[in-house]
């Protein structure tokens, strides 16, 4: 019985990939990847092929490997050195994926990268990429089969998990037709003076201050990146928002605009979301998100917390 094989273990971006082949590492396979070699797919799998004729018996590759084309010379390479080869599928949605690059992100940084920051460290940091790039990978994917030559295919289900400090909840607000409405001609208020508290709302911030949850506020402030209102401004109008609610939130906001969607903060993107997690250390499971749009509660499922609308406090 050989004890030869060669593992792919493929899926989308931030799928989870990395953690998963550790447990083939451990069991003394050689890992094989782009990110670490260098050089494009091709030469990867013919570097694997040199390391399998030198005496290395088991392989373990973690790469997207979104087409049957790009899964087919390491499949040629196996049967040409009759080894057994298996196929792992990270089964990560979209969502989950979108969650974990933004997660990965504000660990690393510290903070959700603009588009044009992501743009500059495209060669420093691969893993530092723009929402568009998962998107992508979705659109031209290619399930794997046994046909293109796998002994098997696997799926590996991804399953979030949080350390047991991840214990604090929340209550994450939207500002713009939650908190407040405006008096001017958008749907935000350009200045201070057009800010219009919504009634019953101080009275629900704090009974949830007095519930010993976190207050936050999360908000799509697209007027910045249009160049309709100034951020100085959109800043002062939420700490106006908050003098006149008598609390104090800690507030997050996208200035970015659509289409295209060039970042992970805009929601029903997660990035916010996954920014106030990981800074507060917040069980998601305990965390509330207050809004009125769709795009809040899509928010809000996406990042594991329970919604509720606005208009049925």
């Amino acid at each position: 019985m050989t004890h030869k094989h060669i593992v792919i273990i493929m899926g989308i971006q931030a799928a989870g990939k990395t953690s998963f082949v550790k447990s083939f590492v451990d069991r003394g396979y050689h890992r094989m990847n782009r990110d670490t070699e260098g050089g494009n797919m091709e030469s990867l799998h013919l570097r694997t092929h040199e390391l399998i004729k030198k005496g290395k018996e088991k392989i373990v590759l973690d790469n997207t490997y979104p087409t049957v084309e790009s899964r087919k010379l390491i499949n040629e390479i196996a049967r040409t050195e009759s080894i057994p080869i298996s196929c792992h599928l990270m089964d990560t949605s979209v969502d989950d994926a979108l969650f974990n690059a933004s997660l990965r992100m504000v660990r690393k940084y510290g903070k959700l990268l603009s588009p044009e920051e992501m743009k500059a460290l495209k060669k420093k940091d691969p893993n530092s990429f723009p929402p568009g790039v998962i998107f992508n990978y979705r659109k031209i994917f290619q399930e794997p089969t046994t046909a293109e030559g796998f002994d098997y295919v696997k799926k590996i289900p991804f399953v979030r998990q949080w350390p047991a400090e991840y214990k604090n909840r929340a209550v994450i607000f939207d500002y713009d037709g939650t908190l407040r409405t405006s008096s001017g001609n958008e749907h935000y208020p350009a200045n201070i003076k057009e800010i219009q508290i919504h009634p019953g709302m101080a009275g629900v911030i704090n009974d949830f201050k007095e519930g010993g949850y976190i207050l936050l506020g999360a908000s799509n402030q697209s007027g910045i990146g249009k160049g309709v209102v100034a951020e100085d401004v959109v800043v002062e109008c939420f700490k106006e928002t908050n003098r006149q609610l008598h609390a104090t939130l800690d507030f997050m906001y996208c200035p970015h605009t659509i289409p295209p969607v060039s970042c992970y903060c805009r929601k029903p993107g997660v990035g916010m979301g996954a920014y106030f997690i990981e800074k507060y250390k917040l069980n998601p499971a305990e965390c509330i998100m207050i809004g009125d749009q769709t795009s809040d509660e899509t928010f809000a499922n996406r990042c594991g917390f329970k919604f509720v609308n606005v208009n049925s406090l």
